[in-house]
């Protein structure tokens, strides 16, 4: 019930939250080079309660609670910045200005949704804290016998890569590969020591989902699992490789829970386009935690917009390309159950994945299709290129295909959802 109620709440939630920072960038950009807003709308549809400010801008609440509008003086309906390319210039309107206040307007969108994915991961740490630099270890998940590691112990180095202060936790497996341990040099009372000993993304179990296939199959939150179909298992990402390629098909597991070796058999369900079997990840150890200034918050958030950044474009181009995974295209159920996910884990999860939405909104409304901000400042360059507005029946005719195409992608992400 919880988990329903979470993933039906998280969606509107995260779409009203980033699709209205990117229609406020629109609205206040406009209002700075004097272009008027007659609507503002939260919500798509029937119009549940409005008001008029005095500065001639309808204020509304519209029944569908998945995002919102602006409409301009001029426009023909509520698709933002579709200004009638034909006619008298009305006072007030997008064409009543330069193009380069047109763009300007366009731009602060995808703008804003920068800025907001950049305030929310600043905020993050700032709430939930961040690693304290040096690494000291505050807990461990696993004896003495099993990890030669002691709570106190600080990290220098693992695998010879010396951790930094611009080293995250979820970085860890890339340095390690495919390799089942790990070499640690490590600072115990004083002295520098090498240690060998389990990775730190092992696949041990936590926070089991109830009735998931975990729990039915009998595994328990703890429990070290050791191999899959007789694949041994030396990480978490190797797990998760093993039910994603599963299909379905049941898995055979073998665990150790507390010394005794148990074996086990899985069914992965299909659930938001993906094969899970309903468990987390418990790292091998946690690290002691600090509350950052406000000036390395904003610097470690404008470090992971920009990885973020970076790694939107590169899967953009790629996939572009034909070399992207089809899959990885999310549709509204994937992403809806993804947001309830990330409700029950706590403000930070939650955050944090507002953040990625953000910017990836601001990021697909840049693409060159007609109706999006892309395609309005690919028409805006067209237009200053041959010196005159683009006629009305071929706008019309690019916007019913920029349309088209996005419905298009919708419902490829949606078959997304349900079938990959």
């Amino acid at each position: 019930m919880i988990e329903l109620l979470a993933t039906t709440l998280g969606l509107p939630i995260t779409f009203l939250g980033v699709v209205l920072i990117h229609e406020l960038g629109h609205f206040f950009a406009a209002r700075l080079v004097g272009v008027k807003a007659e609507v503002f709308s939260v919500g798509f549809g029937r119009t549940l309660w409005s008001r008029m400010s005095p500065a001639g801008v309808r204020w509304q609440i519209a029944a569908i609670p998945m995002g919102g509008y602006v409409r301009f003086v001029g426009d023909e309906n509520a698709a933002s910045l579709s200004s009638m390319p034909e006619g008298p210039v009305i006072p007030g309107s997008l064409r009543a200005v330069s193009r380069l206040r047109q763009a300007v307007v366009v731009l602060a969108g995808p703008l804003a949704n920068l800025v907001l994915t950049l305030a929310l991961l600043t905020a993050v740490p700032l709430i939930g804290g961040q690693t304290a630099w040096p690494w000291v270890i505050e807990d461990l998940a696993l004896s003495e016998d099993v990890s030669p590691l002691l709570s106190g112990d600080e990290i220098i180095a693992l695998n010879g890569k010396a951790i930094t202060p611009n080293t995250s936790v979820e970085m860890l497996g890339s340095l390690l590969g495919d390799a089942p341990i790990a070499d640690y040099a490590i600072r115990r009372d004083g002295t520098e020591m090498m240690l060998t000993g389990p990775r730190p993304d092992l696949p041990l179990l936590s926070l089991g989902a109830p009735g998931s296939p975990a729990e039915t199959g009998g595994l328990e939150v703890g429990d070290l699992l050791l191999s899959v179909d007789g694949a041994a298992l030396s990480s978490w990402a190797a797990l998760q490789a093993a039910v994603a390629n599963s299909k379905g098909s049941p898995l055979q597991i073998t665990t150790n829970r507390g010394g005794q070796i148990i074996a086990a058999q899985l069914i992965p369900e299909l659930s938001g386009g993906r094969w899970l079997i309903g468990v987390a990840n418990a790292p091998l150890f946690t690290l002691a935690q600090e509350t950052p200034s406000l000036g390395d918050a904003l610097t470690s958030g404008w470090t992971q917009t920009v990885d973020l950044l970076s790694g939107m474009v590169v899967g953009l181009t790629a996939s572009t390309v034909g070399e992207g995974d089809p899959c990885a295209l999310d549709g509204p159920l994937a992403i809806g159950q993804a947001a309830g996910q990330a409700i029950q884990l706590g403000p930070v999860v939650f955050l944090t994945f507002m953040a990625v939405i953000s910017l990836g909104l601001g990021v697909l409304n840049l693409l060159p299709i007609p109706i999006l901000d892309g395609g309005h400042l690919l028409t805006l360059a067209v237009e200053a290129l041959t010196g005159r507005p683009m006629g009305k029946r071929l706008q019309a005719v690019l916007f019913i295909g920029g349309v088209t195409l996005i419905v298009f992608l919708m419902l490829t992400a949606t078959i997304n959802d349900l079938g990959c």
